[in-house]
C-alpha cells in the first residue's frame, strides 16, 4: 500500500509582496534541480511556462493576488499562495503519489524550509494513506478522521478552529496561545522549537518512515492529548460512515468573540 496524497497546508503571517520575501520562497523550489517548477500562474485555470522574473514583475506591479506553481516532471507537485496578507492567507502544495518513497522525506523538508519564511500560525504537512469508504472498523473511521483533520482549509479552519493535527504541525502566534507552549511541548508527539518562536509537532520521530498503522496510532494518542486542551474542533461523524463534520470547540468561539 502506498500514499494517496502528500501535503503541505500553512496560514502564513507574513506578506509575500516584496520581491525579497518571495524570492525566498521561489528559492525554496529552484534550490534543487528536481524540484523547480515547470509552469505557473495567477489562478489555476492558468498555466505557462516558469518564469521568475515575470512573477516578480507581476507582483511588483501589483496585478495579481496568488501565484500558482506547477511541476509536471518527475516529483510532480501543485499548488499556490496569496501574495498578501491577511486573515484568509492561505499556502497549499500537493505531491502526486507517484513520489518515489526516497523522497518522502523531501516533502518534509520543504515545508520546513517554507515554514522558516512563512511563518504559519497553523499549518499541516501529512502523508494521506488510502481510506475505506464506507468504513467498516474503528481504525477505518479513524483513518478517514486524521485525513479530515490533516486538511485545515479556509472554510474549515476559519469557522470551526484547528480540527487537529497532522503527520507534522506547526504551530505560532494566536493558535500557539490557544493551546499553550508547555501544553503542546508535554505532548506525546515529537516536540521542537524552532527559531522563529513557533512549534513543530511530528506525531511520531520521521514520520516518512512510519508505515499507515504506525502513524495512525501515534496520531490518536496526540489527538487525546490535545482533546483535553479544549482548543480543537468536535467531530460529528456520519451515519453512513463516509465521514465526520466539525463544530468550533468554545475555546475557538471565546477566540472568534473576542
Amino acid at each position: 500500500m502506498t500514499p494517496n496524497l502528500f501535503l503541505i497546508e500553512m496560514y502564513p503571517t507574513v506578506s509575500f509582496s516584496s520581491e525579497e520575501v518571495l524570492g525566498r520562497i521561489l528559492d525554496v523550489f529552484e534550490s534543487d534541480e528536481k524540484l523547480v517548477p515547470t509552469h505557473w500562474g495567477n489562478d489555476e485555470r492558468i498555466k505557462v511556462e516558469y518564469n521568475r522574473n515575470e512573477i516578480i514583475e507581476k507582483v511588483k506591479e501589483g496585478r495579481i493576488t496568488e501565484i500558482h506553481l506547477h511541476r509536471d516532471k518527475s516529483i510532480k507537485y501543485s499548488g499556490y499562495f496569496h501574495v498578501n496578507l491577511s486573515n484568509r492567507s492561505f499556502l497549499y502544495f500537493n505531491f502526486h503519489k507517484s513520489l518515489s518513497k526516497k523522497h518522502w522525506s523531501m516533502v518534509f523538508e520543504i515545508s520546513d524550509k517554507i515554514s522558516n519564511i512563512a511563518k504559519p500560525r497553523y499549518g499541516i504537512t501529512n502523508i494521506f494513506w488510502p481510506t475505506t469508504y464506507p468504513w467498516n472498523t474503528e481504525n477505518e473511521r479513524n483513518q478517514i478522521w486524521m485525513n479530515l483533520c490533516s486538511q485545515p482549509v479556509p472554510v474549515e479552519f476559519l469557522q470551526n478552529g484547528p480540527l487537529g493535527v497532522g503527520s507534522r504541525t506547526y504551530f505560532s502566534n494566536d493558535i500557539l496561545e490557544l493551546f499553550g507552549r508547555e501544553y503542546l511541548k508535554n505532548s506525546p508527539g515529537h516536540v521542537s522549537e524552532l527559531d522563529w518562536e513557533g512549534i513543530c509537532m511530528d506525531v511520531i520521530e520521521k514520520p516518512w518512515e512510519a508505515d499507515s498503522s504506525e502513524l495512525l496510532n501515534k496520531w490518536l494518542q496526540v489527538m487525546k492529548y490535545l482533546e483535553t486542551s479544549g482548543a480543537i474542533a468536535v467531530p460529528k461523524f456520519s451515519n453512513n460512515r463516509m465521514g465526520a463534520t466539525f463544530s468550533p470547540s468554545a475555546a475557538w468561539q471565546n477566540y472568534l468573540n473576542r
